[in-house]
């Protein structure tokens, strides 16, 4: 009847330590704390410690200790290899040592003097503590001023405090991780912030600049050649806004993109546009958003300044955007005279188009339907 009651008491013990808050959340001290002093009353013994090897497995250090009688924690001393070769040697086999009398034990001979007596420590039960099948140190219960014989009920009970406490230190172990991950990550997010919020500063110097040269030229030709190289650099500034903008760290709002580029044209022609954009919620890769925005950049040029002259009065541009089941689509129709773009003459701007189209391998659809329609299709992230 005794094992039996003693059994019931191990099991509530179990029970109550495995839904501890604090050992789902790793906090060590405090599961050391709870599984300490839970383990002394249920096997009814004086003294439980809890160790752990350092790195090179030459030394013991103290997680935790706690006497019953004091109800006192506490923190003892390192053991060494050095002084407790014999012991070390013991341990390191990962076995259960289980000492009935510790003082005779042959195993303890080291400790007699330096940590059995000293501790009024009669009878003792040493159990690995375990992690990812490597024995990362020991725990131990400690029966003082009496003899007793350990019961395999007892063994199991206390195998299974290891097991809690290997839980805890891992759950801990974890937590750290954790939060260097998140981190590492919060130190990611804000280096590439501050490097996006740099290239862009530097695109708006340079477009600045070309500003300033273009205010310079002496005729049309070259005054127009400035305002097309400033436009092709504020499709990549553009990008920059985006990220700067977004939730993502390697993405961008592909609507939002493609109104800030037409926004800039419309600014830089100074031509009255009936400008539609009809746009999904649609992200793409940064790797696929400089060259998509120097494309963009050419198309809707090519519109202003051949689709958009005298004789249009009227002159509109739609561009949508939008997913076709796993491909994204990008369309831009205006409302001018259209022209052949299967032609060997094409212009410089066309060229452009193609080549960058080859280069992030997207599809391109020309079509005459009441003016120029391009379209451009490629694959979703």
């Amino acid at each position: 009847m005794e094992n039996k009651g003693s059994l019931i008491k191990f099991i509530d013990a179990i029970e109550v330590l495995s839904k501890s808050k604090s050992l789902r959340d790793g906090d060590v001290e405090q599961s050391l704390k709870e599984i300490l002093k839970s383990a002394t009353e249920a096997l009814d013994c004086q003294r439980a410690n809890a160790w752990t090897f350092n790195e090179d497995l030459t030394a013991l250090d103290s997680l935790m200790s706690f006497n019953k009688t004091a109800m006192l924690f506490n923190i003892e001393l390192s053991l060494s290899k050095k002084d407790l070769p014999e012991y070390f040697k013991g341990l390191v086999k990962n076995e259960i040592i289980v000492s009935d009398d510790a003082v005779n034990e042959v195993l303890n001979h080291e400790l007699v003097d330096i940590y059995l007596n000293p501790n009024k420590i009669k009878s003792m039960i040493d159990i690995p503590i375990r992690s990812e099948g490597e024995m990362i140190g020991v725990v131990c219960f400690e029966q003082t001023n009496n003899y007793r014989k350990w019961t395999n009920e007892d063994m199991k009970f206390t195998q299974s405090l290891a097991q809690l406490i290997s839980i805890a230190l891992e759950s801990n172990k974890k937590k750290k991780y954790r939060l260097e991950l998140e981190s590492l990550v919060r130190q990611k997010d804000v280096l590439i912030s501050e490097i996006n919020h740099r290239v862009k500063n530097n695109i708006s110097v340079i477009i600045g600049l070309m500003n300033l040269q273009k205010s310079k030229s002496k005729d049309l030709y070259h005054a127009t050649l400035f305002n097309e190289i400033k436009d092709k650099f504020y499709s990549m500034s553009a990008v920059q806004e985006q990220l700067l903008l977004s939730q993502e760290v390697d993405k961008i709002n592909l609507g939002d993109f493609l109104t800030s580029l037409s926004n800039n044209l419309r600014g830089s022609y100074e031509k009255e546009v009936a400008v539609l954009i009809e746009k999904e919620e649609v992200f793409i890769d940064l790797t696929i958003g400089i060259p998509l925005g120097l494309i963009a950049n050419e198309i809707i040029t090519n519109s202003y300044k051949y689709a958009f002259g005298e004789e249009n009065d009227t002159p509109q541009l739609n561009i949508k955007c939008y997913k076709q089941g796993n491909k994204i689509c990008v369309c831009f129709e205006d409302n001018g005279p259209g022209y052949d773009f299967s032609s060997e003459n094409v212009g410089m701007g066309l060229g452009i188009i193609k080549d960058l189209c080859e280069q992030i391998d997207v599809k391109i659809e020309f079509l005459n339907r009441n003016g120029a329609s391009i379209t451009l299709i490629f694959k979703g992230s």
